[in-house]
């Protein structure tokens, strides 16, 4: 029996799996990896401007 982490593990692998297939039959380009890593780089961004901004 899985434990609850290696569910949740596998509800993200699929779910990022199926956002990407479906953005695909949409026509849009996907890497494979770029999302993990975009979504960190976007989050640092705009923890700096709402630094700037307060």
């Amino acid at each position: 029996m899985p434990s609850n982490e290696q569910k949740a593990a596998h509800v993200r692998r699929t779910r990022m799996a199926n956002y990407q297939a479906s953005m695909r039959l949409e026509g849009f380009q996907v890497s494979e990896n770029s999302s993990g890593s975009s979504k960190s780089i976007l989050i640092q961004k705009y923890k700096k401007l709402a630094m700037t901004c307060a």
